[in-house]
């Protein structure tokens, strides 16, 4: 998916921006790789989800990362949502979208409606409770997180739907990927 965003936000693919993006098989995996290339002066970027923070098993705890990266915590870790007070990256896209998306793909016996995927936002893990919502509601509901993300940044066609935020967060990765 963030080749995809990517690719639309920056009209190039990750590659030829000189950035390798990296499966680690888990947040752990990826905190290990992350202090890696830190501690080998290579440029890094750890996108994580703001709610991470407060996860039971504590990966991404501020005080756990900055003994992972220590000065450099600044610079590596993005808390993806934080700066605009949501919690996760499937907030970042409009209900509008959502909505648009739904009807398109995931559709039921009447339209999706923005209201219907604003009320799942409110004090509650909006990607969980939409990802519900859909497969309960649509015969051809997404598989899982992955497929609902997959269906609905595949229909992205111009780079303003993007999310600012992560527009903000690629033009920082190119800048860093051509230092």
């Amino acid at each position: 998916m963030i080749p995809l965003l990517f690719r639309l936000s920056e009209r190039q693919p990750l590659q030829s921006a000189g950035i390798a993006l990296w499966a680690c098989f888990n947040n752990e995996g990826a905190l290990h790789l992350a202090r890696y290339l830190v501690e080998h002066q290579r440029s890094v970027m750890l996108m994580v989800d703001a709610d991470s923070r407060t996860l039971p098993k504590g990966l991404f705890k501020e005080a756990r990362l900055q003994q992972f990266f220590g000065a450099a915590f600044d610079d590596v870790v993005r808390f993806v949502g934080e700066p605009d007070s949501f919690n996760e990256l499937e907030e970042l896209f409009p209900d509008v979208l959502w909505a648009e998306t739904a009807n398109a793909i995931w559709p039921k016996g009447e339209a999706w409606n923005p209201s219907d995927f604003a009320a799942k936002r409110p004090g509650r893990k909006f990607s969980k409770e939409v990802l519900a919502m859909l497969r309960q509601s649509s015969a051809s509901g997404p598989s899982g997180k992955p497929d609902m993300m997959f269906g609905l940044v595949s229909g992205l066609t111009s780079p303003d739907q993007v999310p600012a935020q992560l527009r903000e967060v690629f033009g920082k990765l190119k800048k860093l990927a051509a230092a």
